[in-house]
């Protein structure tokens, strides 16, 4: 998985859990097994929307218990054969490849996930925040040499950012 990781330095490290509670958006290709209508495809994905149950995968980090996440949309952007992209907005600790494959056994042939790209967790989004490790190693490399913090301000934002959809 790739894209969008908030990272807190010094204090913003007691933010990060709260922010990573946040929402979620991911954008992804499912490969189908087999081959599906595309209008079904869509009509699947839709039933996918509000609250699901869901069972952790084996291989995971909490108890394997059935428990209840929401997903806020789930749409498809494009299908080419079997590949489907797909984008979906959802509540922190939803399982993507288990959606996936849930999501095959209702189209009926199975289905597993190719990429996955995480393009907003909480108030961050790909588009308006995105800093680039390489980005955050050249500005630190360039500050050591001229002792100038211009490029790291750019890269690092203030742990203020991180609350500004609050109400």
């Amino acid at each position: 998985m790739t894209g969008v990781l908030p990272i807190g330095l010094e204090e913003a490290t007691k933010t990060v859990q709260a922010i990573l509670a946040g929402g979620k958006e991911y954008v992804g290709v499912m490969k189908l097994h087999g081959e599906v209508n595309h209008d079904k495809i869509i009509k699947v994905f839709k039933e996918f929307t509000g609250e699901i149950f869901q069972r952790p995968p084996l291989r995971s980090s909490v108890k394997r218990r059935i428990r209840t996440r929401t997903i806020y949309y789930a749409s498809v952007l494009e299908v080419d054969g079997r590949n489907v992209l797909f984008k979906v907005g959802c509540q922190s600790g939803t399982y993507i490849r288990k959606l996936i494959h849930d999501i095959g056994e209702v189209l009926g042939v199975g289905a597993h996930m190719a990429e996955l790209r995480r393009t907003r967790a909480g108030p961050y989004t790909e588009d308006e925040n995105l800093v680039r490790l390489q980005d955050l190693a050249d500005a630190q490399a360039y500050y050591r040499e001229r002792g100038d913090e211009t490029w790291l301000r750019r890269a690092v934002l203030p742990v203020e950012t991180s609350v500004r959809l609050l109400p």
